[in-house]
């Protein structure tokens, strides 16, 4: 209902809550808010599996990192921010927005991985910013998703992170619930190009010059289903890759998941039924 809007005429307080005309009858009109695409009177309902919508990529250098969230963010949406650090004195601070804490991984190649998880809404701003002072070269994504699940989000969005060297093949850990977001970055002079695994489909890619080295920061979702989808295959033998398995959290439906390409979590069966 909306919020009641009293006059006081003098002698007694009158009602001038606004009303509409639903066709049959006058009725409080609902409150509205505007997403930054519409006017709604509520935030639609969260899904079991949130749908990506866009993202936003670059390589910099400096004691700030700031990058902008994508242009198409509505409130609700969950982003997902992801930060690589070069070296520096201590592990990045989100500055911005306010109050997220991302979860950080040091690597063994000295590579620091930044993950968080958090919900938009236009107080927030329009731009994710990093303290990366003592980092000679920061790599950053935000990447946003649509119907997820607030009261899912969690200080460690990432499931499992994993390292491998000298490889063109890294293995991807098995997809979690809801929609698992891969994100790999990977160390070599001559990557030009990658393949995800068949149900993987991918997001965001940068490609860059890290300090000395060549990094590249590569993206893809699958719906989880507890099995591992495949491989990322490379185009050439990479130094170091790391695999973070982050979690962007829905709302279950209480159904099982089928994965088209996944030959042991979708195998159909003369009882199922696909919607």
């Amino acid at each position: 209902m909306a919020n009641q809007v009293l006059v006081f005429d003098g002698k007694t307080w009158l009602d001038q809550t606004s009303q509409v005309f639903d066709g049959s009858t006058w009725r409080a009109a609902p409150p509205l808010y505007w997403d930054g695409a519409e006017w709604r009177t509520g935030a639609p309902p969260p899904r079991e599996f949130p749908s990506y919508s866009s993202s936003v990529s670059a390589i910099v250098s400096g004691d700030v990192a700031e990058l902008p969230i994508p242009a198409d963010v509505r409130t609700g949406d969950l982003v997902v921010s992801i930060c690589a650090q070069q070296g520096g004195a201590s592990p990045s601070p989100l500055l911005s927005p306010a109050g997220v804490l991302p979860t950080v991984y040091t690597l063994r190649s000295g590579i620091r991985l930044l993950v968080a998880v958090w919900l938009w809404e236009p107080s927030r701003g329009r731009s994710t910013v990093w303290d990366v002072a003592g980092s000679p070269t920061t790599a950053l994504m935000n990447l946003s998703y649509r119907g997820g699940d607030p009261a899912g989000l969690s200080l460690t969005p990432v499931a499992s992170i994993t390292e491998h060297q000298a490889v063109n093949e890294v293995p991807l850990s098995a997809s979690q619930d809801f929609t698992t977001l891969y994100a790999v970055l990977a160390v070599s002079d001559a990557l030009t190009g990658a393949a995800w695994a068949d149900g993987v489909t991918p997001r965001g890619q940068r490609l860059g010059t890290f300090g000395t080295q060549q990094v590249s920061l590569l993206t893809a979702d699958t719906p989880g289903a507890g099995a591992s989808p495949g491989p990322l295959r490379l185009d050439s033998t990479v130094d170091t890759a790391a695999v973070a398995v982050i979690t962007v959290p829905g709302r279950s439906d209480g159904k099982p998941t089928w994965v088209l390409g996944d030959e042991r979590g979708s195998i159909l069966g003369s009882t199922t039924f696909l919607e």
